[in-house]
């Protein structure tokens, strides 16, 4: 089946679900995600060839964003809570409409509710095996949503990536350092309001991390953190047993994009509602 026109030219208006189109304009950038070479941590074979970098192509204007790319098989649209997945194999979008944080905490809180009311009320012999799925669920629920302490330390080096000055911090879980951020100040950079804005509605999505720095922050709220660090992030090193394992780079960056077609969705694509707790989603290719 061949793969529609890139994702770029979206062409059912986000009309269709009561939101005017808006004429002003947004931003457009790249990320850039390169792994680099582990052979340090786990044995590999000599003939082995690194994985080619993966670009991502964004759009954010308002507070709402695209993600894209022409060899990416899924594009996402976030507006609000919602979020949409252009599945370009399957010529379907998916809706979303549980997939922030908050949806899924409350979505198990209510499982857990469920579990412990079915205990209360079971047959006596029963009783013991609900109570302890529901405390099962619960520990379980526990486990997702605590988030490993973070410590985020500002360094004395500078960098620069794509043209723009940029310096260096550390995040660290644990007493070991995990991440790096380049940070480069806001007024250096075109667009800045609205990529800020459009990582601070990331922010409200399970997985958000994933689409905003391709890392994994986990399930608690990573916007303060990110905010807090003054700038925008134009890198970020994922590191593994001290070892630079991926490295991600915001590429690209212009400012007073028009917004035209880009907050649509592709012709002759069905709506469908979307699966709401699984990671089928996840960006990918």
């Amino acid at each position: 089946m061949p793969l529609p026109r890139p994702l770029t030219i979206f062409a059912i208006s986000l009309a269709v679900f009561g939101l005017p189109v808006r004429a002003t304009a947004g931003v457009s950038y790249q990320f850039v995600i390169e792994a680099i070479d582990a052979s340090n941590l786990a044995p590999s074979s000599a003939s082995d060839t690194p994985p080619k970098p993966v670009t991502r192509d964004y759009f954010a204007a308002h507070g709402e964003l695209r993600i894209g790319g022409a060899g990416m098989s899924l594009g996402y649209l976030f507006e609000g809570r919602t979020m949409f997945v252009i599945d370009a194999r399957q010529h379907t979008v998916h809706v979303l409409k549980a997939a922030t944080t908050a949806d899924f905490a409350a979505h198990y809180a209510s499982a857990v509710k469920q579990l412990d009311d079915a205990a209360a009320a079971a047959a006596p012999q029963d009783r013991a095996e609900t109570q302890r799925k529901a405390d099962d669920l619960r520990a379980a629920l526990q486990r997702l949503t605590q988030a490993a302490p973070r410590d985020f330390r500002v360094t004395a080096r500078l960098e620069n990536v794509d043209a723009h000055a940029c310096r260096i911090w550390e995040e660290r879980e644990n007493g070991v350092k995990r991440l790096e951020f380049c940070i480069a100040a806001t007024a250096t950079i075109p667009g800045a309001a609205e990529i800020l804005s459009g990582l601070q509605t990331l922010s409200r999505f399970r997985e958000g991390s994933r689409f905003a720095f391709g890392v994994d922050l986990g399930v608690k709220p990573w916007w303060p953190d990110i905010a807090a660090l003054g700038g925008i992030p134009l890198s970020i090193r994922v590191f593994d047993v001290d070892s630079l394992t991926t490295q991600i780079e915001l590429r690209s960056i212009k400012a007073g994009v028009a917004v035209d077609e880009r907050f649509t969705l592709p012709d002759g694509f069905p709506l469908q509602d979307g699966p709401e707790f699984v990671n089928w989603y996840l960006p990918g290719d």
